[in-house]
């Protein structure tokens, strides 16, 4: 089995054991402290971005932060857990449980996590004699783009993807976003990367 193979076993096992079979107490955001009473991360109706972190609160009292990593490579999905909610200079922590989005979901048990992965090629370049030369042959890059979180009945997609009003949608970002509807997911195509 290669390193890469294992990692990925490795992530998938953490990620099933620390949120399958977990109920949702309260949801909060992480966001840069943009000193406004405006939310920023309320893109629309149906869709939130995220600067920094999506901090579960489950019944048992765990606390898991969802954030975009370098785990696998700049910037996938990935998560830890954390003691408690602090408070960190220029950002600001908002309880977004009351959202109706997430409100629905309260309560709820998490029975599945699907992962979305991406893969690219890179190549690195090295500079010699002036002039710039790729550096060995191109190495395959894969990292969990976007997760599926399924209950019951419903579902929510957090991503590493970042909206932009010109349209130049940012994939690999650091930011996340979250659908709660399927169409939207599908409309920004992230439907389309590589899914396991």
């Amino acid at each position: 089995m290669t390193d890469i193979l294992h990692k990925e076993q490795n992530y998938i096992k953490r990620l099933n054991s620390n949120f399958i079979g977990q109920k949702i107490a309260e949801i909060f955001y992480e966001e840069i402290n943009y000193e406004s009473d405006i939310e920023y991360w309320n893109y629309s109706d149906n869709i939130h971005s995220v600067d920094m972190n999506v901090i579960f609160k489950f019944e048992n009292g765990k606390l898991l932060q969802i954030k975009w990593d370098n785990e696998f490579y700049c910037y996938g999905i990935g998560f830890e857990e954390i003691r408690t909610l602090i408070k960190r200079k220029g950002f600001k922590t908002v309880n977004v449980s009351q959202n109706s989005n997430w409100n629905s979901l309260i309560g709820k048990t998490i029975t599945s996590v699907d992962i979305y992965w991406d893969k690219k090629e890179s190549q690195e370049y090295q500079e010699m004699l002036e002039l710039v030369i790729p550096n060995v042959k191109k190495k395959q890059i894969k990292l969990p783009l976007s997760w599926k979180l399924n209950f019951q009945n419903e579902f929510l997609f957090i991503s590493a993807f970042e909206i932009k009003d010109n349209g130049n949608n940012y994939y690999w970002a650091d930011n996340l976003t979250i659908f709660f509807k399927d169409d939207d997911f599908k409309k920004y195509r992230l439907n389309q990367r590589f899914s396991r």
